[in-house]
């Protein structure tokens, strides 16, 4: 849970950030989507201990959930590839828990598995236009090509 909520607040952060309002948009759907993520997580803890308090980290393992780390010195592109490395993570880590449990919980694992394959494919494609345009989170898409 810690990693989808540190994922909505840097895809948030993000989105506040860019000029580009196609980017703008692509972030803040992610951050969406993680934050989705993170109530899905919370419905699957409630099912499988009743009662009990969630306890969530400080942070998360980054051996095994890799953060999403920028500063200011860092390009728009160094900053998507640290996302896709998170995506891929991410993907990763709910496969391997859905082999470990039964169905309805298998599937839900499964599903969060697929989208976090999904942010990886639209953070790619971002991160090749990010290497071939210099200015493209500066500017609006139809100023960057021109």
């Amino acid at each position: 849970m810690r990693a989808e909520i540190d994922s909505n607040k840097i895809y948030s952060e993000l989105a506040n950030r860019v000029k580009n309002s196609l980017l703008k948009e692509k972030f803040s759907i992610l951050a969406f989507e993680e934050k989705k993520h993170q109530e899905v997580l919370e419905n699957l803890f409630d099912v499988l201990y009743q009662g009990e308090k969630i306890q969530i980290p400080e942070k998360t393992d980054e051996a095994l959930l890799p953060s999403i780390h920028f500063t200011p010195s860092l390009s728009l592109a160094q900053i998507l590839y640290q996302a896709m490395i998170s995506e891929k993570a991410a993907q990763n880590f709910y496969a391997r828990l859905a082999k470990r449990v039964k169905a309805p919980k298998k599937r839900i694992l499964e599903y969060l598995s697929k989208v976090e394959k999904s942010h990886y494919m639209m953070l790619k494609s971002e991160y090749t236009l990010a290497l071939q345009y210099e200015d493209y989170a500066e500017k609006d898409i139809d100023k960057v090509v021109t």
